[in-house]
């Protein structure tokens, strides 16, 4: 069955048939980005090195660059979410050191073939949540970014107070947890309700900040929750291979979004 949800301006590079659904892999012949599709929508889209053109991408790259996630051995940044495995190629080349997390069996071997995701990075095969819960309990992680979706909703488990405690107990010292969410119309309520969950989770030793690409309007916004009052507006550290004024651009638009966690 033909993807008609493509563009036309694209090659089709791959085909996957999987449990998630159907996955395709395209390439647009003018810019050479290249798009993970599942279930008709954009997942993930950077160049053929993994350099993402998504600015909430570098919105997270470029705060986990203001801390020291990833730069203690023991305290990785883990990635719950493949996709395209941009961020966690873009933090290994800036030598942090980065694990990742899927339940999709052909995620990692897509993210290696197509996205150019390096294959000494870790790659855990489980649901987040069920892998936060069978670690050591010494077990720690410099900073905890969750960018996991079904089409565009994230799933309700990784949005409840259980997952977020847990994420929150497996922070360093120092460390924080970033979230991936889509404000869609009629989802309004959702980012509201998920800072005010992950406030209650981090507290009272953490902050809560919202970082979004147009507030009302459908788009990224990315929660952060713990040791992050002293974050300041990202830029764009690594530049994909074309269309870097536009991903710039897109970046600067990006703003901080005052949010209450008492409610």
């Amino acid at each position: 069955m033909p993807a008609t949800f493509i563009p036309d301006d694209h090659e089709v590079l791959a085909h996957y048939i999987s449990d998630q659904g159907d996955i395709w892999i395209s390439e647009d012949i003018r810019t050479e980005s290249r798009i993970y599709w599942q279930g008709r929508c954009c997942q993930s889209e950077s160049d053929a090195d993994g350099i993402s053109y998504a600015p909430y991408v570098h919105a997270l790259f470029g705060f986990l660059m203001q801390t020291p996630a990833g730069t203690r051995p023991d305290e990785p940044v883990l990635v719950i979410g493949c996709g395209g495995g941009s961020l966690a190629t873009m933090l290994d080349r800036a030598e942090r050191s980065v694990e990742l997390v899927d339940v999709n069996p052909l995620a990692f071997s897509i993210a290696r073939q197509h996205f150019g995701l390096p294959p000494w990075i870790a790659c855990h095969l489980t649901d987040g949540a069920a892998y936060l819960r069978a670690l050591p309990a010494t077990r720690r992680f410099g900073a905890i970014i969750v960018d996991a979706f079904q089409g565009d909703v994230v799933p309700g488990h990784l949005l409840g107070a259980g997952f977020l405690t847990d994420a929150a107990y497996r922070l360093a010292e120092d460390g924080f947890l970033a979230m991936n969410l889509f404000e869609a119309p009629g989802r309004a309520d959702l980012v509201v309700r998920a800072a005010v969950i992950a406030g209650r989770a981090v507290a009272p030793w953490g902050d809560v900040r919202l970082f979004e690409e147009a507030e009302g309007r459908e788009g990224n916004v990315v929660l952060l929750a713990g040791a992050v009052a002293g974050l300041s507006d990202p830029g764009l550290l690594l530049p994909p291979r074309t269309m870097i004024a536009e991903t710039r651009g897109a970046l600067e638009r990006m703003r901080f979004r005052p949010v209450d966690v008492t409610v």
